[in-house]
Formats: structure tokens, sequence, C-alpha cells
């Protein structure tokens, strides 16, 4: 009986590949299911900076001097470099802002090196006395504060003062009343 276990078993374990080979048909892969080779990149080319290498970098004026760091990159629609948004000035973060530069006045050339340096063609004062950069963010942020503003004036009463006006001359001004005594 057990003779005919072992048989029945390694007969089984034999035709079970066949089994399989010839039970399941085969479906071609899809080409959408797998991308071709020419529609993925498989290496770095040695003129591309990868982004982590930018964002914290220091930013280095034409006269050597550091201006700031890069803070962020802004991409288009069509994922072109728009422009590379840097900090200036402040301590440790604190105090600075942000100034965006279009692609054309920075050189990201210098981000290869152990060194992450990024030079720009402007220096720390031409980029202190820019324009800040405004996100989509700060941009709503601000537009709701000048609207919460324009309401609060609409609800106020007549004749009331506006908020960070100086109170009118014309207006009553009462003394304040000492403890016990009464006004008749």
């Amino acid at each position: 009986m057990v003779r005919h276990f072992l048989v029945t078993t390694v007969f089984l374990v034999a035709s079970v590949p066949a089994l399989a080979q010839t039970s399941t048909p085969t479906s071609p892969v899809s080409p959408a299911a797998q991308p071709a080779q020419q529609d993925v990149i498989t290496k770095q080319d040695n003129s591309q900076v990868r982004v982590y290498r930018l964002v914290g970098s220091k930013v280095v004026g034409p006269d050597g001097q550091t201006v700031g760091k890069v803070d962020d990159l802004l991409l288009d629609r069509d994922q072109k470099l728009a422009g590379v948004i840097v900090s200036v000035g402040g301590f440790l973060g604190v105090g600075s802002k942000s100034v965006a530069l279009p692609p054309d006045r920075v050189d990201i050339s210098q981000a290869y090196g152990e060194e992450r340096v990024v030079k720009i063609e402007a220096t720390k004062q031409e980029l202190s006395a820019a324009p800040a950069f405004k996100t989509l963010e700060v941009q709503k942020a601000e537009a709701d504060e000048k609207a919460a503003r324009a309401r609060a004036l609409q609800n106020m009463p007549p004749g009331s003062p506006t908020p960070g006006s100086p109170i009118s001359p014309l207006a009553p001004v009462r003394p304040p009343s000492s403890p016990g005594s009464s006004t008749q």
C-alpha cells in the first residue's frame, strides 16, 4: 500500500507542471501595461541635476559672496523650470524673504560637486531690495484677509472709528468715574 501511495505521489508531482503548462492559456502582455524601453529614463545624464541636490543649496552672487539658499523650484504646466526661489536675509530662516529668479539668471552647474552651490546673477543687496515672491497660498491668505477687513468695515455702526484710525477729536470723551461717586 505504501508502494502504491509513493507511485501515485510521484506520478502526480511529475504531471502537475505539465498540467500547469497546458491548462493555463498564455496571454500576451499588452503594450499599455508595460512601458516601452524608450518611454522611460534608465540613467541620469551628465547635464541633469536632481532636485534634492538643488533645494537647500547655497546661493552665491557674481562676486562669490553668499546670497542665501535655494528654497524651492517653480515649474510651469509644461514641466519646465519657470523659476528658482531663493531665500534671502534673516538669521536661521527667521526674517528671511523669498525671491524668485528666472532660470536664465541661475547657473545650477555648480550643484554637481560635493559642496552644493548655485550661482546667480544678482547680489544680496539686489535681492534684498527685490519684491518678495508670493505663493498661491500667500496670495489667497492676503485676499481672504482683505475681504474680512472689508466685511468688518461694512458691519461697523456709522460714526465709529475705523480700525487703525485715531479717535475723532470731535467725539465726546467722558472722564472715568471714581468708585462711590454718582452722576445725576
